[in-house]
């Protein structure tokens, strides 16, 4: 055990953990199960109030690649820091404590590793959505593929997606300060995995190892829901991005936020705040009139407008799929249409003034 302890390892995975005493166990199987195997996992109870220290422990109790660490409530960007500080290895794998892998999520996105260039500072993959009951509800076919210099790509879209997706070079990751801790404190949680992002498509290059990779969890009461408090966080990280990339057009940035109130429109449409819901939409109509030329649009406006006849059209609902029962291959991909394959296009060749480390 101790010989294990003190070599290193390819990879870190760290979780941050709070009162997640419901998922904690499927999150650390779903590690435990990778065909990758050479990886420890860091746990950090941020503070819990039930049994999640007790499941890490017992966990790291029959796997000494597990270990847990417990700390006073600070957030998740706090913890992920704590774990970052411990970490051994070369690359680093961030996962929610709510979230899960598919067995070869490690494995995949270390072989991109070997075709890459010394300047690939992440690998990412494709997430689908999960419930409660680790079922698949929505798997994106309009999919990214931004490579290389992703700056302008990400400013665009955060199209890593989630916490739990990319794998991560650390010495790169220290370099740039890990995750912004100081968002808590401003009410102002939820990106600071994008403005993570951000910061290290400044200085290396992005690589995509296809396939949906992750399992990310949608409950009520995750932060992606917390819409005003993510709302302060992203006008306050693409404020920051504007004011250091004036190279970039200001086009981008209001498409940016028309994408994002999009998000809002349909994080809040199932909710009791139709009014707000609304308002999302009309705004991101207004932002970028041209969001309604999107396939996958008009594809959820029309399935949401429809949706309360399918009992009296006689419409059953699809039987969704167990996450790790469902192909990490997509059936096929949706084209969003001649325009905005040209403004991917024009996007992914934007470049940014890169900053040395």
């Amino acid at each position: 055990m101790t010989d294990r302890a003190a070599r290193p390892c390819p990879v870190s995975v760290l979780i941050p953990a709070y009162n997640a005493q419901a998922t904690l166990l499927q999150t650390l199987q779903s590690v435990e199960r990778q065909s990758f195997g050479d990886f420890e996992v860091i746990v950090v109870d941020d503070g819990s109030r039930d049994d999640t220290a007790r499941i890490g422990a017992d966990f790291a109790a029959r796997d000494a690649r597990f270990r847990l660490v417990r700390q006073a409530n600070a957030g998740a960007a706090a913890a992920r820091n704590a774990a970052l500080a411990l970490a051994r290895g070369e690359w680093i794998a961030p996962l929610d404590a709510d979230d899960l892998w598919h067995p070869d999520k490690l494995a995949r996105q270390a072989q991109c590793l070997k075709s890459t260039q010394p300047t690939t500072v992440l690998v990412y993959s494709w997430s689908v959505d999960i419930d409660e009951r680790s079922l698949v509800i929505s798997r994106r076919l309009d999919l990214d593929r931004f490579e290389g210099d992703a700056y302008a790509a990400l400013v665009l879209t955060n199209f890593i997606g989630n916490a739990s997706v990319p794998l991560i070079r650390r010495d790169v990751l220290v370099a740039v300060g890990g995750w912004d801790a100081s968002l808590r404190a401003r009410a102002a949680q939820g990106c600071e995995d994008w403005q993570l992002y951000l910061r290290l498509a400044e200085v290396g290059d992005f690589v995509l190892a296809p396939g949906f990779l992750i399992g990310y969890r949608q409950t009520s009461g995750s932060m992606s829901r917390q819409v005003p408090e993510m709302t302060r966080s992203y006008e306050l990280v693409m404020a920051k991005a504007k004011a250091g990339h004036p190279e970039l057009p200001a086009e981008l940035f209001r498409w940016s936020r028309a994408a994002f109130d999009f998000y809002r429109f349909e994080t809040l449409r199932d909710s009791a705040a139709p009014l707000s819901s609304l308002r999302a939409l009309l705004s991101a109509v207004g932002g970028d009139p041209q969001w309604l030329r999107r396939r996958s649009t008009r594809r959820k406006l029309k399935r949401w407008l429809l949706s309360p006849l399918d009992g009296i059209r006689g419409r059953t609902a699809e039987v969704p799929q167990c996450f790790y029962e469902a192909s990490p291959e997509p059936p096929f991909e949706v084209n969003e249409g001649d325009y905005f394959e040209a403004r991917r296009r024009s996007v992914s060749v934007l470049r940014s003034n890169r900053r040395a480390l």
